[in-house]
């Protein structure tokens, strides 16, 4: 049996093909590797977070330093460790650490939902829970197309509906079997 040598035709074509693999394959990554994020608007916040502050911020729920989602306002956790829960009023700097807390809870699907203009809302882990269609130690905190709901989001498509947060002003009412 006689080996004959590659001809160099085909080696030629190898290299051809294999050289931009290579080059591909080692290539540096991209000198940028943010990714970038939509999200609700900060500005259009305050009365979402007010509804927020009334229904899920206590210090028993989202209003403890514990939690992954933490709700800062009067009825709960403080920024300023001077102030009392039950004392004081929400301030510019509480509204603010739940808007940052708010949108750094899931921020990929939030973003998706935000760029869908609220499509899909459920999606989000704060609608999901605080409509309780995923396991929430709270219950249902928001109905589905009650004044608190339609606040929320509607802030996820953009245009607030302040009508929706102001009725829902006094918070939530006890829910069934339950009695405050």
């Amino acid at each position: 049996m006689q080996l004959r040598a590659p001809s160099l035709a085909r080696a030629h074509v190898s290299v051809l093909w294999l050289g931009p693999a290579l080059a591909c394959a080692c290539a540096p990554a991209s000198d940028d590797p943010s990714v970038t994020l939509r999200s609700p608007l900060r500005a259009d916040f305050s009365a979402v977070s007010a509804v927020l502050e009334l229904r899920c911020g206590t210090l028993d729920c989202h209003g403890a330093p514990a939690r992954n989602l933490r709700i800062f306002g009067v009825y709960g956790l403080r920024e300023n460790g001077l102030d009392v829960s039950g004392g004081s009023a929400t301030t510019e700097l509480e509204v603010d650490a739940t808007y940052d807390s708010v949108v750094g809870l899931e921020p990929e699907v939030l973003s998706r939902v935000t760029a869908q203009k609220g499509a899909s809302a459920a999606r989000w882990i704060v609608i999901s829970k605080g409509r309780n269609l995923e396991a929430h130690r709270g219950g249902a905190r928001l109905t589905e197309n009650s004044p608190a709901d339609i606040c929320l989001t509607s802030w996820l498509t953009g245009a607030v509906d302040s009508a929706a947060c102001a009725a829902d002003s006094f918070g939530p009412v006890p829910l069934a079997g339950e009695a405050w």
